[in-house]
């Protein structure tokens, strides 16, 4: 016989709309993820377009191959904090690259940290005119940090947890294109190659919405269960 109990019954028209709409979600990112994909396969397939010909206004320049001449600062440049490398500790080295259309941050890929955090690494760097393939980084979403980078020092390289145009510009006291790039496999001043195209595998999205959503059933079943168990004799 089934038994109301408003308090169960409450907890779980609470909770079952949540799960069921984290599962969702979830398979959105999915979508999300596979057109990503595509688009930069898709991008990788086309020719390199002059940076005079870029239109940095547009919201479609992710992945978007560019081929640049200029030079590579040498002292002024950027170590983006965290990255890991063959189960080893380092850094993204991140240099601004002088156009005749331009300064763009470019990032010429992994380096490993020094002996301590304190001595940070010398940093190779290749003089005089480049030409470099690139392709336009977008990221995916803004990340969330638990404490701002100070770039008022006067030292260099500094130390970033994130890539900020904005506040890389006024450290360099010059302005900058409002995306940075990352070198392509054979480029000049290429560090170690060191990037996946998507950061989470669609597949990922997938099992966390399987998860969600047995969650979700699971939940009904103990609701049910509980609701039509016997009365004690």
């Amino acid at each position: 016989m089934f038994r109301f109990n408003w308090k169960l019954t409450l907890f779980t028209a609470l909770l079952l709309p949540v799960l069921i709409t984290l599962g969702m979600w979830q398979l959105d990112r999915e979508q999300q993820k596979i057109d990503l994909q595509r688009r930069y396969e898709l991008r990788q397939q086309q020719e390199p377009l002059g940076i005079d010909r870029v239109d940095w206004r547009s919201n479609d320049l992710a992945w978007l191959r560019v081929e640049a001449s200029g030079y590579f600062e040498q002292r002024q440049q950027f170590l983006l904090d965290n990255k890991i490398y063959d189960s080893r500790v380092g850094y993204e080295v991140i240099t601004p690259f002088r156009t005749d259309y331009g300064t763009l941050l470019v990032n010429r890929g992994w380096i490993q940290q020094g002996p301590s955090r304190q001595i940070l690494p010398a940093i190779p760097t290749p003089e005089g005119r480049q030409l470099i393939n690139i392709h336009i980084f977008a990221p995916e979403a803004e990340l969330m940090m638990l404490a701002e980078d100070n770039l008022e020092d006067t030292n260099w390289p500094k130390v970033v947890q994130r890539i900020d145009i904005e506040k890389m510009s006024a450290a360099l006291g010059e302005g900058l294109l409002p995306y940075s790039a990352r070198l392509e496999q054979g480029a000049a001043g290429l560090l170690q190659y060191n990037w996946q195209a998507i950061n989470t595998r669609p597949e990922t999205h997938r099992g966390y919405a399987i998860q969600w959503f047995i969650m979700a059933l699971v939940l009904v079943i103990l609701y049910l269960t509980f609701s039509f168990r016997r009365s004690e004799n």
